[in-house]
């Protein structure tokens, strides 16, 4: 008899609304970057019959590993005039790759355990998250009987995710309550230091780079906001869970809010929200380096006298 595998499935609240809006995105994922093509996609492109088979085998460099071949201009070569891709119009969604089929999606992957999101570099993703009336919500579907005790990460995500909601306070004094449970400072971040730090990673958007040049000190409490509110949660839902250890999940958490800080230091300086968001993703959330510079300049300021 074969073992009965348990698994546990999570998403947020505005996961299941998502759908690509295609030519009206202002920010196609179909541009600016080259498009890897998993194996078996490639397989299937190459014996595609008549005129769009035979124009996919020329525009699909297979080594060092499958990928298109992107225009001058820096687009993928389907993407029509109008914003469409030619591949959707004449074979339906089933010929995409897996990138091309996935993206925004992301999934993290634990014992028994699948966490599935959207990245915020997709502006309709971004636009959802913001739109939320309430705080965020994680849905669970299970398979089989789930374990009765929840990791000990998992626990203390919950519970932060729990305290944020409660959008009845300030949110300094949900920060503070959040920091508390991690047993660690809540951190006060020099947004004219961090604005020179972020420029020093490695960007890829000149309009980031505008941005974080035209940031104005700011003073005075984070916004408390169902937006920022959202925000600041699906940060901790992305990133806190993949710590190894408390102690990396208390920087992480220190991360995350400072994250939200920054974008909305840049929000109070004349930039709209949702771009914001946008552009964070993109640049940061998209970057192993970025992030992991930026964890690395945050622990001795944690962590300068003090272990968990």
């Amino acid at each position: 008899m074969s073992p009965v595998i348990i698994m546990l499935y999570v998403e947020p609240d505005f996961y299941p609304e998502f759908q690509c809006i295609a030519s009206a995105c202002r920010h196609s994922c179909c541009l600016g970057w080259e498009i890897d093509v998993d194996e078996d996609t490639a397989q299937m492109y190459g014996e595609l019959p008549g005129p769009l088979g035979e124009e996919l085998r020329e525009k699909l460099c297979l080594l060092p590993q499958p990928h298109f071949k992107m225009t001058a201009q820096g687009r993928c070569p389907f993407l029509n005039n109008e914003g469409l891709c030619r591949l959707i119009l004449a074979y339906g969604e089933d010929v995409l790759c897996d990138i091309c089929r996935e993206h925004p999606r992301f999934y993290n992957d634990f014992p028994q355990r699948q966490e599935t999101g959207l990245g915020l570099c997709c502006e309709e993703a971004a636009r959802l998250l913001l739109a939320g009336d309430k705080p965020l919500k994680l849905i669970y579907t299970v398979e089989g009987e789930p374990e009765e005790e929840e990791p000990e990460l998992i626990v203390l995500r919950r519970k932060l995710l729990d305290i944020l909601a409660g959008t009845e306070l300030p949110m300094e004094k949900r920060l503070e309550s959040c920091c508390a449970l991690m047993d660690m400072p809540k951190l006060e971040f020099d947004m004219v230091y961090w604005r020179e730090f972020y420029l020093g990673l490695e960007r890829l958007d000149e309009v980031w780079t505008s941005a974080l040049k035209g940031l104005s000190p700011v003073k005075g409490e984070l916004p408390g906001g169902m937006a920022h509110t959202r925000l600041l949660q699906y940060f901790i839902y992305r990133h806190f869970a993949s710590a190894e250890n408390r102690r990396e999940a208390a920087l992480l958490l220190q991360f995350c809010i400072l994250s939200l800080r920054l974008i909305s230091a840049l929000e109070q300086s004349g930039g709209e929200l949702s771009e914001l968001v946008r552009l964070y993703s993109s640049e940061i959330e998209y970057s192993d380096e970025n992030i992991g510079r930026i964890t690395e300049a945050i622990s001795p300021l944690l962590f300068g006298s003090q272990h968990i």
